[in-house]
C-alpha cells in the first residue's frame, strides 16, 4: 500500500508490546505496535508511541510510521503531540497550506493531509512540518488515546496501556 491508502484505511493494532524500560539518558519509554488492515499485518507500518518517565501526564506522542519504498528505516506520515514540552509549534509558510505560518499549542496534531504534498505523490520535507491543535479538553492519557484512535482510524486503540510515569514532587505538570 501507498501512504495516502495507509493513512486512510480503518486500522487496528495486531498486538500491544507493552512500553520499553526507560532509556537510561532520556527516560523516554516507547513502544512499536504493528499494524492490521483488512486483516493483513502490514509490513513496516507501525503505531509508535512514547514518553519521558519523569514527565507525568505531559509530552506525549503518537506517530503512524511506515516504509518509505526502498528504505530499511519507517518514516512518520501522521502524528499527535500532547502537552508537549517544548511548547508548540510553528508552522513554516508553505503556499497552499491551510496552516502555512500559524503557530498551534502544546497539544497539536500533524496529520498525514496537511503533510501530503499530492501532485508530487510525497511527504513534505522537515519530518511532518505542518500541524493545527487539537482539542485543549483532552487532559487525560484515556481521552488523549480515543482521540488518537479516532484521529489515526485505529479501532482498538484502548489496547495501548497507560504509560508508568514517575511522580515526585518535582514532577512536571
Amino acid at each position: 500500500m501507498n501512504f495516502p491508502e495507509l493513512a486512510a484505511s480503518l486500522k487496528a493494532i495486531a498486538q500491544f508490546p507493552g512500553w520499553s524500560e526507560p532509556e537510561p539518558e532520556t527516560g523516554y519509554c516507547w513502544f512499536n505496535a504493528p499494524l492490521v488492515i483488512a486483516g493483513v499485518v502490514e509490513q513496516g507500518f507501525v503505531l509508535h508511541g512514547g514518553f519521558i518517565k519523569h514527565v507525568p501526564d505531559a509530552n506525549v506522542s503518537f506517530e503512524l510510521r511506515a516504509l518509505k519504498p526502498g528504505a530499511k528505516r519507517t518514516v512518520a506520515i501522521a502524528r499527535v503531540d500532547w502537552k508537549a514540552v517544548r511548547g508548540g509549534h510553528t508552522n513554516p509558510k508553505r503556499p497552499g497550506s491551510p496552516v502555512s505560518g500559524i503557530r498551534v499549542s502544546d497539544s497539536h496534531h500533524h496529520s498525514f493531509a496537511l503533510n501530503w504534498v499530492a501532485h508530487e505523490a510525497r511527504l513534505r520535507n522537515g519530518n511532518l512540518p505542518m500541524a493545527e491543535d487539537i482539542d485543549q479538553q483532552i487532559q487525560t492519557f484515556e481521552s488523549l488515546r480515543a482521540a488518537v484512535g479516532i484521529l489515526f482510524r485505529i479501532n482498538n486503540i484502548d489496547v495501548v496501556q497507560p504509560p508508568k510515569w514517575e511522580y515526585d514532587l518535582f514532577s512536571y505538570g
